[in-house]
Order: C-alpha cells, then structure tokens, then sequence
C-alpha cells in the first residue's frame, strides 16, 4: 500500500512556537498571560486572537491524547500512566480558569457578533460553558478524571486461562461462535467468573463516580447531574424528553423484530431454552467466520473494501497503517474495546481495537474507519475546535460507514455464503444496537435522577430495564448474578458518561442513508462527505439535512426503517 498523496493540510504554528513541548505549566502559562492581556480593539485582532486560542487548543489536546492512547496500549506502563496523571492533576486545573478567562473575555466582546455564521457553535457552548463554570469544580473534574481512568487499570487485566492458554477477553469472546455448545458454556461462565471478581470494585467505583458528579452538578447550580451533564455536553437541538421518546419508539418499533430473530435462533440451533453464550454462534452451526488472519490482511482489506466507496476513503486507511496510527491486536494489558482519537493539531487520526481475527472486528474497524474519515475531511476546516462534532455527528458519521462498506464486504468473504452470513449477522447485530441503546440512557438518566441509590436498588434497576428492553426469548436463570451487573462492562458509565443515546440517533440516521444509497450510491456518498466537512459550523439538524436524512427519532420514522431493515435481511 504505497499512498504518497497528501491528504491532511497541515497549518503552520503562529502563535505556539514549532519547537514547543507541553512539559510543565511553567511552560504552558506565558500563552494564557499573553492571550489574556492582548488588546482586541478591532476585528481584525479579536479574530487572530480567536485564532491563537484555538491553536493553543490543538497543541494541549493533541498531547493529552497522546498521552491517553499510551495509557491504553499498555495499562501497567507506569511512565504512561503517570503523564496522564500529570495532566490531570497538574495542567487541567490550572488551565481551566484561564480557559474561563479566555471565554469571558470572548463573550464581552460586541466583535462577536460580527464573526461568520460557521461560528454559531463556537458562540453558544462558550455561553453555556461560563454558565456551568464554578470554581469549586476544578478539583472535583481532576478527582474524576483520575477516578475514571480506574475503570480501564481493572478491566485491562482481565484474562482467563482456558485449556491452558490465556486469554484477553476479547480473545476470549471468540469462543463464543464456537459451535460446540459446551465449549461455549465453559468460556461464558470463566470469563463471567473472573469478571465477577472485580463487581464489588467497579460497582463501588461507580458509585464513587456518581457521587461526585452530583456534587458537580449542585455547585454549578443544578439539582442533578443529568440536566448539568446535558448542558456540558452543548446537547443544543434535543431535550432528556426527546431521548424518553427515543426509548419508547424502540422498544415499541424494534424489540417485535427481536423477538422474530431470537426465536427462530432457538429453533435453529435446536436447543430447550437459549442462553446467553447462544448469542454469537451461527444458528445453522457453520464454523465462525474469520475475514483476514493477519493484521497486514486486515489492513490490505479494509483498504480494498473503502477503495470501492471511494479512493480517498482506502487512501485514508492506508495512510494511517504508514504513518503507524493503527493499533489493533489484543494483547494482555492492553485496555479493552476499541476507538478512533483525531488528531487537532496534525490531523492523522488513531484507530485502537482488540482484534482476534473474528468477524467482529470487520464491524469495529469500518466502524472506526468511518470516524477517521470524518477526521480527514473536516481537518480542512481553519478552526481546531469546530472540527470536534457531537457524537450524533461523530456517529452518524462510523454507523453509515459500516453500512456503506457492507455493500462491498466481498473483500473479507470471498464466499457468497459466508458474505451473507456476515452480512445477515450485522444487521441483526444492527437492531439489538437500538434497544441495548435505550436501556443503557435510560439507566443512565435513573442513576443521575437518584444519585444516592444503593448497589441493591441499582442492580435491581438493571433487571427490569432487561425485562422492559429484552427480546424475553433468552434464558438467564441461574446466571442473575450475572445479569444483573451487566452494565460495568460499558465503559461509557464509567468513562464517558450521557455518551450513549448518541449511538441511537445516529444509527437511525445510518439506516436512513444506507436506503439512500441503494437508491443512488455516488450521490449518498457525495452527501455523507460534504456533511462530515462541515464539522461542527451548522446545527445537528442541517448536518443531517446536508447528509440528505432527517434527525428525528418518532416512532412512525423508527418503524418506517426497521421495515426496511427486514426487507433487506429477508433478501439474505
């Protein structure tokens, strides 16, 4: 894969001297000073001070990233994890206030009003963000950060031993397209066991997790963490209501499809009562597919299968694995799950995964790929913090991409029987998305709504949003130990948390252009393209009208495409 065309256009520091390393805050605060005292007595100046500011951004963010991605390729590397550290307890608070002074600074200025409508954005969070600013946060988000870094030290060591052999968890997962049921079975409960290990921690942790973002939320002035987070979140264009109509729509329009496909699942793998580890297993008992065996196979074929949407979308890939920003194997300490961080300042983007050469990691990494590609395409923008979309941006923007590539997964299965497998596979995998979504916000939204819960009532709530969300066709009895701590293995809890309902939305607006791209393709395409060049310069609604879809989340538009969903797995 020879790719010498340039595709990110790299801006020149003008404000942050090239040769600056982010080493200390001794280093760091003659940029604030100087950004804080500059007179802004014309546009002109007003608008090349925005533009300093923004570039001190992407220097600070770019190297905060990378110090977070060295702490998820190795959680025992001690030197990493204290960077970050580092970072958090002795950058991030004393940044913030000046970040705050920056922003008033902004915000008293009439020049503003004068700025480019690409600007509404950037306008309205500096707004909400002063609005949210208390100094009595600023400890509290390093005790957070710090906290929630905890999650990943826990869930990174997890392996177990199975027929002598170690195995990630990940590693692990694959066993479960075995077809020897037992195999299945025993893989399961060594991977619940050890999981169940660390439940006492992770559930205390969460706890501790909860505690504090309330307090985060009473002392900027709100009464719980939700509708604070909301705000944090700049959540412009839809309301916690509109996420309840979301929950409702989904459980009302998808889980009667569900139902469909795990009965017809029981009755094809022929069993008395479904279980859990029958989930991910070929219901015809065909042997688990594997798309590549290696990761330059991996790489080479995920190049091929974007080339065919698009040249530029192959040569991005391509461009990433030369340039060494793709990181995929799993690997004992390795942090588990997978993402893609852009890059604000030099542009080529990271993908991290756990692959294990399973038809999974197909999905991941179009999935990822699709977010890189986003990253490319807007780091033309001139601005560094009008690039970073909201995730119902971000995620429109891998969930379409999954789709699009669907079309030509010919790539990784030569087959036509195993293409289909795969492909019936992912839009299954596609409707559970949606109700997994609902419950896991509205989980979320009740953990926030009663931030003094016990461990009890929590593991109680989880249970009934499995009833409420679940198809009813598994069977978990004598695994409720289990069960009912299913949600520690979301990350985005404990992480990143409110960061979820985003998946809904976008996979619904993903459903909506993959109908437009089996009606015209280079046009869908086209569409998906000048939609992620706009970054975040319009609203979440004109992005989405730009991308030729609507943003909405009725229960009429939520059954419209899961009928359309059906025809197409019909088809296979």
């Amino acid at each position: 894969m020879n790719v010498n065309t340039s595709l990110i256009a790299h801006q020149e520091r003008s404000f942050v001297p090239k040769e600056f390393k982010l080493s200390s805050w001794e280093a760091l605060e003659p940029f604030y000073v100087d950004l804080g005292e500059r007179e802004l007595s014309t546009q002109e100046l007003f608008e090349e001070w925005i533009k300093d500011w923004d570039e001190l951004y992407a220097v600070v963010s770019e190297d905060m990233r990378w110090k977070y991605i060295k702490t998820s390729i190795d959680t025992s590397d001690a030197e990493a994890k204290a960077a970050l550290e580092d970072f958090y307890v002795n950058l991030d608070p004393r940044m913030k206030p000046w970040e705050n002074k920056l922003q008033k600074k902004f915000n008293a200025s009439g020049l503003k009003e004068n700025l480019a409508a690409e600007f509404i954005n950037f306008k309205r969070g500096i707004a909400n963000d002063l609005a949210l600013f208390n100094e009595k946060n600023i400890e509290l988000s390093k005790e957070l950060s710090l906290l929630e870094n905890k999650y990943a030290e826990i869930t990174g060591a997890w392996t177990i031993n199975y027929k002598d052999q170690e195995l990630t968890m990940p590693q692990a997962a694959k066993f479960m397209r075995d077809t020897d049921r037992s195999v299945r079975e025993a893989v399961y409960m060594l991977s619940s066991d050890r999981e169940f290990q660390d439940a006492a921690t992770l559930d205390q942790l969460l706890s501790d997790l909860i505690a504090k973002r309330h307090q985060i939320a009473l002392n900027a002035g709100y009464s719980n963490y939700r509708d604070y987070k909301f705000d944090e979140m700049h959540r412009f264009d839809y309301t916690a209501k509109d996420c309840e109509a979301f929950h409702k729509s989904t459980a009302s329009a998808i889980l009667p499809l569900l139902k469909v496909i795990d009965t017809q699942r029981k009755a094809d793998l022929k069993v008395e009562n479904l279980k859990p580890w029958d989930m991910s297993v070929d219901p015809l008992q065909r042997e688990p597919l594997q798309p590549f065996k290696t990761t330059s196979e991996f790489v080479d074929r995920t190049v091929d299968c974007f080339n065919k949407l698009d040249p530029y979308f192959g040569a991005c890939i391509a461009n990433m694995f030369e340039t060494n920003r793709l990181d995929l194997e799993s690997r004992k300490g390795k942090a588990p799950g997978g993402y893609m961080m852009a890059m604000p300042e030099s542009g080529v983007p990271f993908i991290f995964m756990n692959h294990a050469s399973a038809e999974g990691d197909v999905r991941v990494m179009v999935h990822e790929g699709g977010h890189a590609i986003h990253s490319y395409l807007a780091h033309a923008l001139k601005y560094a913090s009008m690039r970073q979309t909201p995730s119902e941006v971000a995620e429109l923007a891998s969930m379409s991409m999954e789709l699009f590539s669907l079309e030509n997964w010919e790539s990784f299965y030569a087959n036509t029987e195993d293409l289909n497998r795969a492909k019936k596979s992912h839009l299954e995998g596609l409707l559970k998305i949606l109700p997994s979504v609902a419950k896991g916000d509205a989980f979320q939204h009740w953990m926030y709504a009663n931030p003094t819960h016990s461990i009890a009532d929590r593991h109680a709530k989880w249970t009934a949003l499995n009833k409420i969300y679940g198809s009813g066709a598994v069977d978990s009895s004598g695994l409720e130990n289990y069960a009912e701590i299913g949600y520690q293995g979301i990350l985005h809890f404990y992480q990143v948390p409110f960061y979820y309902i985003e998946y809904g939305f976008a996979q619904l607006g993903a459903i909506a252009m993959w109908m437009n791209f089996k009606k015209d393709a280079k046009k869908a395409v086209k569409d998906y393209s000048n939609a992620l060049r706009l970054g975040y310069t319009t609203t979440i609604p004109e992005i989405y009208k730009t991308a030729g879809i609507k943003f909405d989340f009725s229960e009429e538009y939520v059954r419209d495409l899961a009928s359309f969903v059906k025809i197409e797995l019909e088809k296979l």
